[in-house]
């Protein structure tokens, strides 16, 4: 029987998908923290985007001004970010009415690494069975408590990286 894999092999390439400190966080903390988490200037960034003056990526990190979402990509892997989550984070705060229209349009193909490795999980589990969890009440009872727990650890983890940012500023 095949285990399951992690979605990221590559040692050298952590993705901060994986950091649950910042699920929460909105695009500019996300930014500030982890530009200062991998020591890039906001030269480096501003470079990497293509626009004339680093005051840009201030403006982006003070929240005077969006990530815009055709940079995206290019910033994802400058901040070694699942290109999928910081596009949700970005449009969702800009626009969650578009969000809501492309996850409906594109939903099955919109999964971040980490919702994919828990979907490898699930598989690996089940045998390979195609299962409607969703429609398995005793699943959805035992898995509620269980989410609700993490989203409430996420949220305190990402007040608190906030917080810290802060001081340190």
């Amino acid at each position: 029987m095949l285990q399951p894999t992690a979605v990221n092999s590559d040692k050298n390439h952590n993705t901060w998908g994986n950091d649950l400190r910042f699920t929460a966080l909105p695009v500019k903390d996300v930014l500030k923290i982890r530009m200062k988490d991998l020591g890039l200037r906001n030269a480096d960034l501003q470079k990497a985007l293509g626009y004339p003056m680093p005051n840009v990526i201030s403006m982006m990190k003070t929240g005077s001004m969006n990530l815009p979402a055709s940079k995206v990509l290019i910033t994802a892997k400058m901040l070694k970010i699942d290109p999928v989550f910081l596009l949700r984070k970005v449009i969702t705060e800009n626009d969650p009415a578009l969000w809501d229209s492309i996850s409906s349009v594109l939903d099955q193909h919109l999964v971040t690494k980490n919702e994919l490795a828990l979907l490898r999980y699930v598989r690996y589990r089940l045998d390979g069975h195609d299962v409607n969890l969703a429609a398995a009440p005793e699943f959805l009872r035992a898995a509620d408590p269980v989410l609700e727990g993490i989203k409430a650890a996420e949220t305190a983890l990402a007040t608190a990286t906030i917080e810290r940012n802060d001081d340190h500023e």
